[in-house]
């Protein structure tokens, strides 16, 4: 996963909770910061999501067979 046009604060919170074992932990260590960076390691963790749920509906382009067997039961 690569997410492009960072400021070097951003990398700085992602790489910090990006190296906690849990989400728990995760936001304990927002919890100790402003509330601007608390919103701020909220965004990120939502882009994070939405990043990887970009890739894995890439990903599913890749098996239209499967996809058009999904179809049916999505209608």
């Amino acid at each position: 996963m690569q997410i492009e046009k960072l400021t070097e604060r951003q990398v700085e919170l992602l790489d910090t909770m990006w190296s906690i074992d849990n989400f728990e932990e995760v936001e304990e260590f927002i919890e100790t910061l402003d509330k601007e960076e608390q919103r701020e390691c909220r965004s990120l963790i939502r882009l994070v999501v939405l990043e990887g749920f970009d890739e894995i509906m890439a990903k599913q382009t890749q098996f239209p067979e499967a996809q058009a067997v999904l179809k049916r039961f999505m209608q």
